[in-house]
């Protein structure tokens, strides 16, 4: 009886423990005094925007890569920003990617960097409202392919610094914007050469921002407001081909397993035999991060995410594919195929896995595991070069303060927090020559708009626009003034 009361003993001491643990967790509060904010001519900016848009520079091409639209686009930043493109050193990498740089009156600061994509992806005008690379101004709203992924961050950026210089504002740190051109098409040509010029410059920099973080509603974690998420890494990437072969024939006399039959059952135990879920140090940043800010019973499990692990990891799976993506390898089967008639055995199949890799977890330890449950019937392989998972950077630094509080002046109320993007940027790639790697996407827009992106009728807000622009002349008076 004495080893139970011990026991219970301890129970009641650990249950207080976390209780008084989650009781003297506070939140972290808003800024005490929102600056005046200033920013480019909204009207202007929605023109330059819709103008953007206008100019297709799709790079998701099967044939020869189109070199015209991405000149044309380089002339039309040229002709719309005189100031920037009189101030800035312009370096043209690898044929179309373009890295400017703004020399700073302190070389004894690091430079900052601002990135951006200029290509885009296909958009067939069926099913449009407007024709896709119309740039329509309409309903508060500029329409096209490219308005948010990513031309809006891009204008933003360039008509922040625009304005700056047209107003007399001189930088203390150097400021470069690298913008690439193949980033929907995830080759090596674009970003990728750009870090290899910077390199050979012995550029490092203070901080880089990228798309990818993202402001979502903060109910699915017990929280009253809107999460602005910083991505401080990214999951890696690869494809895995699942492969069967089998003399063909008749499909009135198949024989068992068919080839479709083995890749079935291979891809239906991928799918049920899942990696483990892990704890990321992103992921245990921002439930550090937004657990104060959670309701009583949230707050009381994530303040003590030590103790109570398991369960939380297996909620975390359990609740919705988005929070499982945080703590999980995922693993979705995209494309397969097998005969061309109905009638006929396949004597070939194949089926394709994309994979989003889990820092932690590597490509190798992933084709062990996927080999381990998939069967000896099927064979797999990766057609092309698997992308690793990117390291966590630092929110312990002056770069990461400023750019929370940047998105607490420009944003009221929003509540920023590190995170793990579960997608890929091209920022993935500048880790050689920076170590705080941050991604961020200063937009406010609905849930419908997100559904949008690389899909029918995308736009992006003029307000949400004139704002990003805010944002980024604020992050320069933060950061480089």
């Amino acid at each position: 009886m004495t080893a139970v009361y011990i026991i219970l003993g301890l129970l009641a001491l650990l249950i207080l423990f976390m209780i008084v643990r989650t009781a003297i967790a506070k939140p972290v509060g808003q800024i005490s005094e929102r600056p005046e904010l200033d920013g480019p001519d909204k009207d202007k900016l929605t023109e330059n925007l819709s103008k953007a848009v206008q100019i297709p520079t799709v790079s998701m091409q099967t044939a020869e890569f189109p070199d015209r639209p991405f000149y044309d686009y380089a002339d039309y930043l040229e002709k719309t920003y005189p100031l920037f493109h009189k101030a800035a050193k312009k370096v043209v990498v690898n044929k179309y990617s373009l890295c400017y740089s703004i020399e700073g009156s302190d070389p004894s600061l690091k430079p900052v960097c601002l990135l951006a994509h200029m290509d885009v992806v296909p958009a067939p005008a069926e099913g449009w409202e407007v024709p896709p690379f119309s740039g329509e101004i309409k309903d508060g709203f500029v329409y096209g392919r490219g308005s948010q992924d990513m031309k809006c961050q891009m204008i933003a950026a360039l008509d922040a610094m625009e304005y700056m210089l047209a107003n007399g504002i001189s930088f203390k740190r150097s400021v470069y914007l690298c913008f690439g051109h193949d980033e929907e098409l995830a080759t090596f040509d674009g970003a990728p050469e750009i870090v290899k010029y910077l390199q050979a410059q012995n550029i490092e920099f203070e901080y880089v921002i990228d798309e990818g973080g993202t402001m979502i509603d903060g109910s699915i974690m017990g929280i009253k407001g809107t999460l602005a998420l910083i991505g401080t890494c990214e999951k890696g990437y690869m494809d895995v081909v699942l492969s069967a072969s089998k003399s063909g024939g008749h499909a009135s006399t198949p024989g068992k397993p068919t080839v479709l039959a083995s890749i079935g059952r291979a891809l239906y135990m991928i799918e049920k035999k899942q990696m483990k879920a892990k704890w990321t140090q992103a992921t245990k940043d921002m439930f550090k991060e937004l657990a104060p800010f959670m309701n009583p019973l949230f707050k009381f499990l994530f303040i003590n995410r030590d103790i109570l692990s398991p369960l939380i990891k297996l909620a975390l799976v359990l609740v919705s594919p988005i929070t499982a993506a945080l703590v999980k390898t995922t693993f979705a089967p995209t494309m397969a195929k097998g005969s061309n008639a109905a009638n006929v055995l396949p004597p070939y199949g194949e089926a394709t896995v994309n994979c989003r890799i889990l820092p932690g977890d590597t490509p190798e330890s992933i084709l062990e595991h996927m080999r381990k449950v998939a069967g000896k019937n099927v064979t797999l392989s990766t057609p092309i070069e698997p992308v690793k998972p990117c390291p966590a950077s630092p929110i312990d630094t002056e770069s990461y303060r400023q750019l929370v509080k940047t998105i607490r002046e420009v944003f009221p109320g929003l509540i920023p927090a590190p995170y793990l993007f579960i997608a890929a940027t091209d920022s993935r790639y500048f880790y050689p020559v920076c170590k705080c790697v941050y991604r961020f996407t200063p937009f406010v827009g609905t849930e419908e708009d997100l559904k949008r992106i690389h899909a029918l009728n995308e736009r992006v807000s003029i307000d949400s626009l004139h704002q990003a622009a805010q944002f980024f002349v604020r992050l320069m008076r933060n950061t480089c003034m």
